[in-house]
């Protein structure tokens, strides 16, 4: 039996933390997306609060895309462990 690693390589922890972070995100701007509408109703009716979505869709969007696109441009760690 070999011995079990104590710490992960930076690789590896590297490749959790943007998995991690991917899995935040969304909630992340969900949260931001939806909080300030019902914090201040007055300011984001109609125009406003149809152009406060988009543009908070999209900026979803782009984060998860960077975010994923960073995840599969780390090199795969060559054993991962569950440390």
């Amino acid at each position: 039996m070999s011995p079990r690693r104590l710490f992960l390589g930076r690789e590896a922890y590297r490749r959790r933390r943007l998995g991690d972070a991917t899995r935040v995100v969304a909630a992340v701007f969900a949260l931001a997306t939806l909080l300030p509408p019902i914090w201040l109703p007055q300011y984001f009716s109609f125009a406003r609060g149809a152009v406060w979505l988009a543009l908070s869709w999209g900026l979803t969007i782009a984060a998860t895309a960077l975010l994923h696109r960073a995840l599969a441009q780390s090199p795969a760690p060559e054993d991962e462990d569950d440390a």
